[in-house]
């Protein structure tokens, strides 16, 4: 299967200044990129849907869709491998992390392993509050939101800038309805859109 190119936000600073020209490609079984980074060889963009929207507007970005576990590697706009995102572990459980949290309020909480490890020479900012549940019909979850007992996790995602060759680890939680099938994880810039996407078993 083709690699899937979209933009992504790096740093907060970058979304301004380079208006989201950052892009994220795949190394996971679903995209056909190798681990270890994607090819600085630029792709062909897909074609976008007309759209009534302004010219200048920024287009949307194509999602790229992977299993749990598998690594998204994220590009500048000439192609050059910044940081490796992996999303995987992801456990859906009615109990509360321990005693001392509140239950779900939607039913479920459900927590992922979120692994980003710097691959180029810049300094990649690393926030929970990029990653978001997306239901099939577009409802999206997000992090902190529903019951505090979410927060009661241990080794929860910070906020962090990621130094060259730095590499953190953390835990995200969200507050999910278990009735809702074919949950996904997903990865978004500050502007809300959905830049990559991880199915949850």
């Amino acid at each position: 299967m083709s690699s899937r190119v979209l933009a992504v936000a790096v740093v907060v600073a970058a979304l301004f200044l380079t208006g989201c020209n950052t892009t994220v490609r795949g190394s996971g079984a679903l995209s056909g990129v190798p681990s270890g980074g994607p090819s600085p060889a630029p792709s062909t963009p897909s074609r976008a849907p007309e759209s009534s929207a302004s010219p200048d507007a920024t287009p949307a970005p194509e999602v790229a869709v992977f299993e749990m576990g598998e690594t998204g590697t994220v590009t500048d706009e000439m192609g050059n491998p910044l940081a490796d995102i992996t999303v995987a572990d992801a456990v859906q459980t009615p109990d509360p992390p321990d005693t001392f949290s509140d239950p779900p309020a939607a039913g479920t909480f459900l927590s992922v392993t979120v692994t980003v490890a710097t691959i180029g020479e810049d300094v990649f900012t690393v926030a929970p509050l990029d990653f978001l549940v997306r239901y099939p019909d577009e409802t999206m979850i997000q992090y902190g939101e529903g019951s505090t007992g979410a927060f009661g996790y241990d080794n929860l995602l910070n906020l962090t800038d990621l130094e060259p060759g730095e590499t953190t680890t953390g835990v995200v939680v969200f507050d999910v309805d278990p009735a809702v099938s074919g949950k996904q994880v997903v990865y978004s810039d500050l502007a809300g859109r959905v830049l990559g996407a991880w199915i949850v078993p």
